[in-house]
């Protein structure tokens, strides 16, 4: 039943509640602080690029789980977290956070909802540490943070703000670290909140509600 509950309709569940729209808030100033500290705290020697981006381990369930707020969730993140907090000029934070975040959510919300189904998966992550369920999110996450590390770095190269010369340190890099943080802290995440993100009704079945 799950698995057709869930999908990519415009809004097959309205309306939306106050109790969607405060967490959605709520989970975008998560995300915004959380993608800041990644880029401050653990930096890769360049302009929003973290050695160890603990947010991706947060906004992949919030897509999942929220939809297209998710998606509004990843551009406010990426837009004000790793951009303007960081010292990015205000036009190229836009840029940056809008084709990072959404280059990389989209495929992931169309992943879950449209291809995980179809191997009989949960399309919120419920089942992140079955076998199968584990190796599904972990092809994904490849596919998303490759994705992820060539659109933010050739941004970056395009802006002048990392040269020819380390554009390739700075890809794997980036890869690296939001592999790492995407693989571990994510299906903590998923294994832990997603049932009592459901049982409340705050899950998204659609893009909207």
């Amino acid at each position: 039943m799950e698995q057709q509950a869930y999908g990519l309709k415009w809004n097959p569940n309205p309306p939306v509640g106050i109790a969607l729209l405060v967490t959605v808030a709520v989970a975008a100033g998560v995300y915004t602080i959380l993608a800041w500290l990644g880029v401050i705290a653990l930096p890769f020697g360049f302009l929003s690029v973290s050695a160890l981006y603990v947010g991706i381990g947060f906004i992949t369930p919030f897509v999942l789980w929220f939809g297209g707020w998710g998606l509004i969730i990843g551009a406010i993140g990426g837009i004000v977290g790793s951009g303007i907090l960081t010292g990015m000029p205000i036009p190229l934070a836009i840029v940056f956070g809008l084709l990072v975040e959404w280059g990389t959510e989209i495929p992931l919300l169309i992943f879950y909802r449209v291809l995980a189904p179809k191997f009989k998966l949960s399309p919120i992550g419920k089942d992140v540490y079955t076998r199968r369920g584990f190796v599904f999110f972990f092809l994904v996450m490849v596919v998303i943070q490759v994705l992820s590390s060539l659109i933010g770095n050739i941004v970056l190269y395009k802006a002048g703000f990392i040269p020819l010369d380390a554009l390739a340190i700075s890809m794997v890099g980036w890869w690296v670290g939001n592999m790492i943080a995407g693989v571990v802290i994510g299906p903590v995440v998923l294994r832990a909140l997603t049932p009592v993100v459901e049982r409340l009704g705050l899950t998204v079945h659609g893009l909207w509600s």
